[in-house]
């Protein structure tokens, strides 16, 4: 089962927050450029699958009144790669 939120995202950490059943629930995803992106092109409220740890999002599309569904991948904890460069 869907539930319907709200996503904060990080842009520099990739961490994305929302409130779920009552508490703020804390999950990263590899591309927050791209959430953020498309967060902005909703056509309706993101939702998130708690058994899939997914953020599925109904993008606007010329003639789909409900937009088209892209799903981001949630994980637990960061990714292993540097979110940022040292020094640069």
């Amino acid at each position: 089962m869907a539930y319907s939120v709200l996503p904060i995202v990080d842009r520099q950490t990739g961490q994305v927050q929302f409130k779920f059943q009552g508490q703020w629930l804390i999950r990263y995803v590899d591309d927050p450029g791209q959430l953020e992106h498309l967060l902005a092109r909703c056509a309706r409220r993101p939702l998130f699958n708690p058994d899939s740890s997914e953020l599925v999002l109904g993008v606007a599309t010329a003639g789909q009144s409900q937009g088209r569904s892209i799903a981001f991948s949630l994980a637990k904890f960061p990714s292993l790669r540097p979110l940022t460069k040292l020094g640069s």
